[in-house]
């Protein structure tokens, strides 16, 4: 967990030093319960994120092969169990802040120095972002997977309604459209929640 306390000089001659929190666990500094919860969230965004880079890497392949079949046409049911594991999990994405769904800021240090202009003594503190970047990813990622199940979406109104089915039926085609409809309405309103989420 970050400490807020003055961190004391690097023995690097470049000053450089490594370190093991961000801006939200420095934000966090003081609150327990806070800073347990956010661990949570970490281990959360790391396994999500590393379900979405398999995806990820699936669609380079399936680009690069360059055949007639587009990624979402060929990973039709990865996409959906993802977007429904998102929806209907044991995860509920909706009550994550947006700063920890993204970076927000960078952790800096402020230096104090003696007499003779050496450093004595560093201070973290959290230097903003003029734009969010990824961080974790959960944002990104919950985002991706929405853009991937609308292009699902639209595929299988171009292709028909008997398009997903293994028979060819319409009526079952109707079904899965209308199921998926519903999951990118419920992706949008959690990816909503994340972003207008920004009290402590």
């Amino acid at each position: 967990m970050a400490e807020s306390a003055k961190e004391s000089e690097p023995d690097d001659s470049q000053g450089s030093q490594q370190i093991d929190f961000d801006y939200v666990d420095l934000m966090l500094d003081g609150d327990l319960k806070a800073q347990v919860n956010y661990s949570f969230v970490k281990a959360v965004a790391a396994a999500f994120d590393e379900k979405v880079r398999l995806l990820e890497d699936a669609e380079q392949k399936v680009e690069g092969d360059e055949g007639e079949e587009s990624f979402t046409e060929v990973a039709v049911p990865e996409i959906e169990a993802m977007a429904q594991a998102v929806t209907e999990g044991c995860v509920d994405f909706g009550k994550i802040h947006f700063w920890e769904s993204c970076e927000t800021a960078e952790i800096a240090w402020e230096e104090s120095k003696d007499e003779e202009g050496n450093v004595v003594s560093r201070a973290p503190y959290g230097n903003p972002h003029e734009e969010p970047q990824e961080g974790n990813r959960i944002l990104a990622n919950l985002e991706k997977i929405a853009g991937w199940l609308r292009e699902v979406h639209k595929t299988h109104e171009e292709k028909g309604m008997g398009w997903v089915s293994p028979y060819g039926c319409p009526e079952d085609g109707q079904h899965a459209y209308d199921r998926r409809s519903a999951c990118i309405t419920e992706l949008d309103g959690i990816v909503e929640k994340v972003k207008s989420n920004v009290d402590l």
